[in-house]
């Protein structure tokens, strides 16, 4: 029970009745020496605190004062000697006989102290507390060790996790950087680095990332260093969340992804362009972007392969017509077999030119 800031820790010991019991005008000398006498030790201050009320309502602060010089010398001796003296002295103030009291406090301090120390007792009682002082002054260096220590671990197993992303990323690197256009090679480092250098484990999913948009022409050289930038603001306010990002995971990536593109995208035109293309060779035609036809065979009699996104000009019109060019040739190619074409179709040029270069046929 608290009962305001000049109170310390009284409010352990006192409650609110005993506290009611005291006159107004001797509250604050009150709560002072309960104070001061529970510092000697807690159990001592809860039976002051018990018995002090029907001291201070006989107004007699000589015999308050006494009451609490008796009771500290008997618990120099012995604390719990002193805690029962302080119980049980208030009573013997009441008996008939005034020396009782004073007779019944040097009982028990005898009683408590026992015969006097010889010296190497002195001296190592006087160790010892020397000790116990240099021991209580230590303790909050070794609360600070103790925190320094937990600290310490915790950043160790973050270097550690650190570390172990790290080893991916040199084993990952090689063979995206074989994939990658060598133009974009410079600038596709310099950002990764960025994003090592803030956290190993999102650069993993960056530079898989980077890989795809720099390839497909997704966005430029200048749009990925600004990509990068966003992600790394997003990074620094929140790792999971900055590792989604940079590997597409999140709304937000994918809006600043749409804001930086530049160009016409074919998704806006595939199906104008397929149109064109079925119209201009007179068979059914697919429009593939060269992002979804990684890895497969861009060139086949079924379909024709384009940029995701059209850049050559600055306005839209002029790259619907770069798609509409390269579409007609496309199609023009299908139409007229360009991608039909087998070496059995022209047998007489292979014999001739077997006969012409043997040493270079076999």
């Amino acid at each position: 029970m608290t009962f305001g800031p000049t109170v310390g820790n009284v409010g352990m010991y006192v409650a609110r009745e005993m506290l009611a019991s005291v006159p107004d005008d001797q509250r604050h000398a009150y709560l002072r020496m309960v104070e001061e006498i529970s510092d000697l030790k807690y159990q001592l201050g809860v039976e002051v605190a018990r018995q002090l009320p029907r001291l201070l309502a006989g107004r007699d602060q000589s015999l308050v004062q006494r009451y609490l010089d008796q009771v500290t010398g008997v618990a120099a001796a012995g604390w719990k000697s002193g805690v029962e003296v302080a119980k049980q002295l208030p009573d013997l103030y009441e008996a008939p006989d005034a020396t009782l009291a004073g007779a019944y406090v040097e009982i028990i301090s005898r009683a408590t102290s026992g015969p006097a120390e010889d010296g190497a007792t002195t001296a190592l009682a006087g160790e010892l507390d020397s000790l116990e002082r240099e021991l209580r002054d230590m303790e909050p260096k070794v609360k600070r060790a103790a925190e320094l220590r937990t600290q310490l671990a915790a950043r160790d197993r973050r270097d550690e996790k650190r570390r172990k992303h790290a080893v991916e990323l040199a084993a990952a690197l090689p063979p995206i950087l074989a994939r990658l256009r060598p133009r974009f090679r410079p600038t596709y480092l310099a950002l990764v680095r960025e994003v090592a250098a803030a956290d190993p484990e999102a650069s993993l999913e960056a530079a898989d990332t980077l890989l795809d948009l720099l390839n497909s022409e997704r966005i430029d050289i200048e749009g990925a260093g600004r990509w990068v930038e966003r992600g790394l603001e997003v990074l620094e306010r929140n790792r999971e969340v900055g590792r989604g990002y940079f590997r597409l995971g999140s709304k937000y990536a994918l809006e600043v992804l749409e804001e930086l593109s530049e160009g016409l995208a074919l998704k806006d035109v595939a199906r104008v362009l397929k149109l064109f293309a079925t119209a201009l060779s007179g068979q059914e035609i697919a429009i593939r972007s060269s992002v979804e036809m990684q890895g497969a065979d861009p060139f086949g009699s079924d379909h024709i392969v384009l940029p995701p996104e059209m850049r050559v000009f600055e306005d839209d019109a002029g790259n619907f017509r770069a798609y509409k060019v390269a579409t007609a040739h496309g199609a023009g190619r299908i139409e007229f077999g360009t991608y039909g074409f087998s070496l059995e179709d022209i047998p007489a040029t292979i014999a001739e030119l077997h006969r012409r270069y043997p040493q270079e046929a076999r």
